[in-house]
């Protein structure tokens, strides 16, 4: 499994774990049902979710656009450098490397600088209705009693009822285990 992907195998622990998870507690999940939401259908249909994710979208690409032109730049400083070489004296020369490095520096920094605002970004437009789903799934599941809610577009669990949480239990039998 170590050669799959990463999301991939995420997803296939996730459903393993799930199945063991259903398997052990079917007894309480008779009484506490299971049930799905798909968040890109949300996304999709909820006119608010479908704007923040535009509005982040067009964020990101605009900084793409940014990213692309700098990268121009420095493989033309680049190329500048390595078709002047033989010209230039090794004081020239040393100067068009420096100036390189710098702006190879330069970039890196600014790379770093659009992941902060680009996080910053989904956190002002998107976390704020990825909160407000949370808080109406735990309402639902908790008025409803359902045991447990997942997302299937992004193969999370949303809420689980403590009822239905096995961790102890397994938490129990591991140190068991290691004790025999």
């Amino acid at each position: 499994m170590s050669r799959l992907n990463p999301t991939v195998r995420t997803a296939v622990m996730f459903m393993t774990l799930t199945a063991v998870v259903l398997a052990t507690g079917a007894a309480a999940a008779v009484d506490k049902p299971l049930a799905v939401i798909d968040s890109q259908r949300i996304v999709d249909e909820y006119p608010a979710a479908k704007d923040a994710q535009e509005q982040y979208q067009r964020f990101l690409q605009e900084k793409e656009l940014e990213v692309a032109d700098r990268e121009k730049e420095l493989q033309a400083m680049a190329e500048a450098i390595e078709s002047q070489k033989m010209l230039l004296g090794a004081d020239a020369l040393r100067v068009k490397v420096e100036e390189f490095e710098r702006a190879k520096t330069d970039y890196f920094s600014f790379r770093q600088q659009l992941d902060t605002q680009a996080e910053n970004e989904y956190k002002v437009k998107i976390q704020p209705i990825i909160d407000q789903v949370k808080l109406i799934v735990e309402r639902i599941g908790k008025e409803d009693k359902y045991g447990l809610i997942i997302d299937t577009a992004a193969l999370t669990t949303l809420y689980v009822d403590p009822d239905v949480d096995l961790t102890d239990q397994v938490l129990q039998a591991l140190v068991r285990g290691v004790e025999e």
